[in-house]
């Protein structure tokens, strides 16, 4: 049973209404040496139903685990740090956990439907293996050979891939704009960010990988198995801490990013309280993973921003405004669009009306897969040399007439 559906919530609420009345009826039946004993562990109980209850009302909300096996997974193991982005074959991976994907590509796909698909990104290289989404494309399944550009998508904190899925119903808008001809065919990558304590997708020391992880395994494990462009054909987008991931690595991995995109994020290293701490006030890696300073200091040229909020979070808009200011003055050769909604706060309803405008524009910058190239047929061959063939010319053959009639 999934932990993310009705069902579960429906069995719980009976639970927690059975636990009630059970409790109520028991409360003055108790043997009197029993009593105290027993009430205290009939309170505890309905406690205990009360804490599951809400916990799972608040991880359907935020889609934080979809299973038994992902809430009890323990944090993934991290090795020596990564000095190099190259990454060799035997380095990448990528395991499809959704069985009979190919064919359930092709149903959705004869409808004009792209497929999401429950995934495992390998990450060898960074040394973090993470569960995750992946979305193909309906021109995936139609046979031929194209690559397509790629799409990565960075959730939220609290949070995992599915809220894409469930909250931002993902699949039906990138189906939408795909077939709107508003954006190519193109392959979704829905990592998870992070595994245990929060890090807003930066690497810290020998501890943490999450950028090398997310900007370098991830696609690399993409390019391992599927028909992705290699190269500079990957944009990013992500919505509140995910958009700070999205903004900081593009302008990071120029290289690698060709547009990144902020739906209510912000651009300064430990906003979010959920990770504040993560990195020493004084530390240099407070600045080098703030896209404001980066902006200011590094003066970069790419990858251009799309940067998203509303008025119902002025806190956003702020962001919005200083990191475009920022980049007017200090890098005017980066490309900053700051777009406002006129209503909305911080919630997946804001989030919901942004995905669709801010995926178009950045579709702009994704490069598209080639028609393969004409066959130039080969150059006819040169006519033969007939002038032996002509016969002789028009005097030799008289003086052969002239011979003939004297014979």
């Amino acid at each position: 049973m999934s932990l993310l559906g009705w069902p579960l919530l429906v069995v719980l609420c009976a639970v927690a209404a059975g636990t009630l009345g059970l409790v109520g009826s028991l409360w003055s039946r108790w043997p009197a040496r029993l009593r105290w004993p027993g009430r205290l562990v009939t309170l505890l109980l309905v406690m205990v139903m009360g804490a599951v209850l809400a916990g799972a009302v608040v991880n359907r909300e935020y889609g934080l685990y979809s299973s038994i096996s992902e809430l009890f997974a323990g944090p993934a193991t991290s090795f020596e740090p990564v000095g190099s982005f190259a990454v060799r074959p035997q380095d990448a991976g990528l395991e499809m956990l959704t069985t009979n994907w190919v064919a359930r590509g092709q149903s959705a796909a004869a409808h004009g439907q792209g497929v999401l698909l429950d995934v495992r990104f390998d990450g060898r290289r960074s040394g973090v293996s993470r569960r995750g989404l992946l979305y193909l494309p309906a021109a995936y399944f139609r046979g031929g050979s194209s690559r397509f550009p790629v799409m990565e998508f960075f959730h939220g904190t609290p949070g995992s891939p599915r809220n894409f899925s469930d909250q931002l119903h993902v699949g039906t808008v990138l189906d939408t704009e795909i077939a709107a001809g508003r954006i190519p065919p193109l392959v979704g990558l829905f990592p998870t960010i992070y595994s245990g304590r929060p890090s807003e997708c930066i690497d810290v020391g020998r501890r943490l990988h999450d950028e090398t992880n997310l900007a370098t395994d991830v696609p690399a494990d993409a390019e391992s198995a599927l028909r992705v462009l290699p190269g500079r054909s990957i944009a990013a987008v992500g919505y509140s801490t995910g958009g700070f991931c999205a903004v900081n690595l593009g302008l990071h991995h120029p290289d690698r990013y060709v547009g990144a995109g902020s739906l209510s994020g912000y651009f300064t290293a430990g906003s979010d309280p959920t990770t504040r701490g993560l990195i020493g006030r004084g530390s240099p890696q407070l600045r080098l993973n703030s896209p404001l300073w980066w902006v200011a200091h590094r003066r970069p040229t790419a990858p251009p921003l799309v940067v998203v909020g509303s008025t119902g979070d002025p806190q956003t808009v702020a962001a919005d405004a200083a990191l475009a200011a920022m980049a007017r003055a200090d890098a005017p050769r980066l490309t900053v669009y700051d777009g406002e909604l006129p209503r909305g706060g911080h919630n997946f309803t804001t989030w919901r009306a942004a995905l669709p405008p801010v995926l178009d524009w950045l579709a702009h910058y994704l490069p598209r897969d080639l028609a393969p190239p004409l066959a130039i047929p080969p150059a006819p061959p040169a006519p033969p040399d007939t002038s032996r063939l002509a016969g002789p010319p028009v005097s030799a053959t008289r003086e052969v007439r002239r011979s003939l009639g004297r014979g």
